[in-house]
């Protein structure tokens, strides 16, 4: 359900319960007319201050709760003014309006006077200047409503009073609503027309801006097609010329390595021994170690004899195979 609809439920319920309230207040209604003839006697102003002082000093009062008016209430009243002139009524439980509906309806069931209405929720009665209790069916009147029947008048009232609030809040909340979708149903129709009208305009200025932007589009990417040109011509004349000369370098190199064998320069610089050394290398190793023995056998210890490691001995032969091949 959407919100709409929600509303709209709620407003028919609510109507339906003010419906089904208003019908019960009818039938707990007295069938018989309250109406009876009631002439309050006229009060001097002085006679009205005086009672009206009395009044306000005065301890006895009578409350009115929710079930509002009953036979208790009138029945209280002529009891409290059988000792006393004058008489509080206090009702705390009903709007400012509603109390001056009760106090006109009690002094036209009491027969007394309502000399104020103090604080509004306060009413001041005066019995009358020839009073005398009056029988049994004045007192508690069977027109008004028996105790039970009040408050179940005052259950109806109550739960009629709260639902007659509620409904105008749901009403404000519908019409809110339905304003809300009325607006942007409007707003959508706007923009629809509004769209075929931008697209039909072709001497519009932003249609003019767009064609002049494409333009220089046009002309900035011709420009830069002359430019790319430009740049490959100078990048593949420096390629060529990079490649002539390191084409020259590598060539040189070569023939440079060609006619230098490998490691000849190093092993220049080794010095050649040619006095009494054998053209074999290991020829030469046996004499250096029969010399050594012979030196450790005759006890020679200053002789310096030269020590050689594999490495050394390997470095001495290959000295010796290369000068030989070049020889």
């Amino acid at each position: 359900m959407t919100t709409e609809e929600k509303i709209l439920y709620k407003l028919r319920k609510a109507r339906k319960k003010e419906e089904r309230l208003v019908e019960g207040l009818k039938k707990i209604e007295p069938k018989v007319s309250s109406e009876t003839t009631h002439d309050p006697e006229i009060l001097t102003p002085e006679e009205h201050f005086l009672f009206l002082k009395m009044g306000l000093k005065c301890k006895n009062y009578v409350p009115i709760g929710r079930r509002g008016i009953y036979q208790g209430v009138i029945l209280n009243m002529h009891l409290h003014w059988k000792k006393h002139q004058t008489l509080k009524v206090i009702v705390k439980t009903f709007s400012p309006e509603e109390v001056k509906e009760i106090a006109a309806e009690l002094a036209r069931l009491s027969g007394g006077i309502v000399l104020d209405i103090h604080e509004e929720n306060t009413i001041i009665m005066y019995r009358g200047k020839n009073y005398s209790q009056p029988p049994t069916e004045i007192m508690s009147p069977r027109i008004t409503l028996s105790r039970k029947k009040a408050l179940d008048k005052s259950k109806y009232r109550d739960g009629l009073r709260a639902v007659r609030k509620y409904l105008p809040r749901l009403e404000q909340d519908l019409e809110l609503l339905q304003a809300q979708a009325k607006r942007k149903h409007e707003d959508a129709t706007e923009t629809v027309e509004e769209t075929p009208l931008v697209k039909n305009d072709s001497d519009s200025p932003s249609n003019k801006q767009l064609e002049n932007s494409a333009k220089l589009r046009d002309i900035i990417a011709g420009n830069d097609d002359v430019f790319e040109d430009s740049d490959s011509a100078i990048q593949n004349s420096d390629s060529e010329a990079l490649s002539d000369i390191f084409e020259t370098e590598s060539e040189t190199d070569n023939e440079d390595r060609e006619e230098r064998p490998l490691y000849l320069n190093e092993f220049e610089k080794f010095p050649i021994e040619t006095d009494g050394e054998p053209e074999d290398f290991e020829e030469h190793l046996r004499q250096v170690s029969a010399d050594s023995k012979r030196a450790k056998s005759v006890g020679e210890d200053d002789v310096d004899l030269p020590n050689f490691d594999e490495v050394d001995r390997m470095v001495l032969r290959a000295a010796s195979l290369l000068k030989r091949k070049r020889r």
